[in-house]
């Protein structure tokens, strides 16, 4: 009995220790959820980040000027699956993306697309040839958005919208 009482209160003393660490923090607002990777990683791999677009973008402009966040942090991508969260103001995001990003300096102009492709992007769950939506309130970040990030199959920014920088 006192082996039984003794197990008992060490759980209780864990306070949820032993339990897994959650992708989204409480706090954040944003979103998050989970990379797979798959492919070969290119030699001239300098970054991979998440970007969200409150409307898809039209020109290389929109491409650049309306990703949030405008200087997006890095996601780990050496090993097979990576969780990701990333800071977004509350909106409604027609277009979440994994960009790889080539080595080089990036300008925050039209030009940065010669340096960055899609990696993949965030599926609508109902029909998966379309991009999913996802909507960011200012309460608990939206976890799940989880997707597929293929180095074998990098796209260039015109696969996507009207572009004249290269």
């Amino acid at each position: 009995m006192r082996t039984i009482l003794l197990v008992a209160l060490v759980i209780a003393g864990c306070g949820g220790g032993l339990q897994p660490e959650p992708i989204c923090a409480p706090s954040l607002v944003g979103l998050c959820g989970t990379l797979r990777f798959q492919g070969t990683i290119p030699d001239s791999t300098d970054d991979v980040f998440i970007a969200a677009y409150a409307t898809f973008p039209q020109t290389c402009n929109d491409l650049i000027a309306n990703r949030r966040p405008l200087i997006p942090g890095s996601v780990p991508y050496t090993d097979s699956v990576a969780d990701y969260s990333v800071e977004l103001p509350p909106d409604t995001y027609h277009w979440v993306v994994a960009v790889w990003k080539k080595q080089g300096s990036l300008t925050l102009t039209p030009a940065d697309t010669a340096l960055l492709r899609v990696a993949g992007y965030y599926r609508d769950p109902a029909d998966t040839t379309q991009p999913g939506v996802v909507t960011v309130s200012n309460g608990p970040a939206p976890g799940d958005i989880n997707f597929v990030v293929d180095f074998d199959n990098l796209r260039p920014a015109t696969d996507f919208v009207s572009c004249t920088a290269q």
